[in-house]
């Protein structure tokens, strides 16, 4: 996944400290980001936001997701609204400096 930022040091600072992304290396004005089975590179320039185009994080359960939720929510991070996994709703999204979404969701939902 590639990501066009504003600021390179507030995007990595987002990716590595809130999101848990290992700063792998970077050259110039290119950086690589490492997650288990990600790779996430950032270059600098005007951020071109789809939001029909986004990655993301899968967790094991609804207690899991809701947790997470909360940690984001406690360290101000901009989400989307709460998941309610008791009726269905397991994700949410959290936005990153320039506004891309990243998802948040359970594996499998069980009914």
């Amino acid at each position: 996944m590639h990501r066009t930022v504003s600021d390179m040091k507030v995007s990595i600072d987002f990716y590595v400290r809130v999101l848990g992304f290992f700063y792998d290396h970077g050259v110039r004005e290119l950086a690589w980001l490492t997650a288990p089975g990600m790779l996430l590179t950032l270059a600098p320039g005007e951020p071109r936001v789809d939001s029909g185009h986004y990655f993301g994080f899968t967790v094991a359960d609804g207690a899991e997701l809701e947790a997470r939720y909360q940690w984001l929510y406690e360290h101000r991070q901009r989400l989307s609204g709460p998941p309610d996994v008791s009726s269905g709703s397991g994700h949410f999204y959290v936005y990153d400096p320039d506004d891309y979404p990243v998802i948040f969701s359970v594996a499998q939902l069980e009914y």
